[in-house]
C-alpha cells in the first residue's frame, strides 16, 4: 500500500508498504517530487538514476524470465528490483517486485503460489521505462 500524506499546499509524501493498494493506480510512473528529495534537486544526479534504473530494470527482468534461474535467485532479483524502484519513487514498480519476491519466495518454500507475477511486473517496468525515456529525451 502506498499512502500520501500532504506535506505542505503543494507537496505530497507518498509512502510504501508492502500490502496491494489500489492507490498506486493514481501515483505518476515516477514520483519525481520524491526523486528530487533522493537527489537534492541535482538534475544531473536525477538523469544518471532515472538512465540507471532503466538500464537496471531491464537487465533484472530479463533475468526472472530466464527459466533455468531458480525460484530463490528469482526472489532476491525481484526484492532488487524492488529497492532500486522504492530509491527512485517508481512505486508501482516496487509494488509489482514486492509480489513477485513474495511469490518467488513461497515456492522456495514448497508452496504453490497462485498466478504468475510476471505480467504485472513487465507491465509496470514498461511504464516506468516509458516515462523515463520521455524523461531523459
Amino acid at each position: 500500500m502506498i499512502a500520501a500524506r500532504s506535506k505542505g499546499p503543494f507537496v505530497r509524501e507518498y509512502v510504501f508498504n508492502a500490502a496491494k493498494d489500489e492507490l498506486t493506480r493514481d501515483l505518476p510512473a515516477i514520483d519525481l517530487v520524491h526523486l528530487a528529495r533522493q537527489s537534492d534537486g541535482d538534475a544531473a544526479l536525477e538523469s544518471e538514476l532515472l538512465a540507471m534504473f532503466d538500464a537496471q530494470a531491464a537487465k533484472l527482468v530479463a533475468r526472472l524470465n530466464l527459466p533455468e534461474v531458480g525460484p530463490q535467485a528469482k526472489a532476491d532479483i525481484a526484492h532488487r528490483l524492488k529497492g532500486s524502484a522504492l530509491a527512485l519513487g517508481a512505486w508501482r514498480v516496487a509494488e509489482a517486485a514486492t509480489a513477485a519476491e513474495t511469490h518467488f519466495a513461497r515456492n522456495v518454500a514448497g508452496e504453490a503460489p497462485a498466478g504468475d507475477p510476471m505480467q504485472e511486473l513487465q507491465a509496470a517496468v514498461n511504464e516506468a521505462r516509458a516515462s523515463i525515456a520521455r524523461l531523459i529525451a
